[in-house]
């Protein structure tokens, strides 16, 4: 992840010492957007996608029977090439469709 470096100045508490140095601070950009971390569905629960588990699948398809995009089923790459690899397996059992019904 791109990291940006916000620098700030420090006055240091010691009434003798009144030398501002400067501190730098790694922030990432999901921290200074305020809002948390996206986690995998797969990796969080410590499982793996499965043809059988059809409500798990259904979960990552559209209403059209698209299969979703990582950048909105918020999967990790390994988990979303497993996800496509097992929906598509289980269309071809038939216990998802390839398109929608009418």
């Amino acid at each position: 992840m791109a990291e940006k470096k916000i620098t700030r100045k420090v006055i240091s508490k010691a009434p003798s010492e009144e030398v501002a140095k400067e501190e730098a601070i790694n922030v990432s950009k999901t921290e200074e957007a305020g809002r948390p971390k996206r986690v995998c569905f797969f990796c969080n629960g410590k499982t793996s996608p499965s043809y059988t588990d059809i409500n798990t699948l259904r979960r990552f398809t559209t209403d059209r029977a698209k299969i979703v995009a990582r950048a909105k089923s918020n999967l990790c790459s390994s988990h979303q090439r497993a996800v496509t690899r097992q929906i598509k397996y289980a269309r071809h059992l038939a216990l998802l469709p390839f398109v929608p019904k009418v």
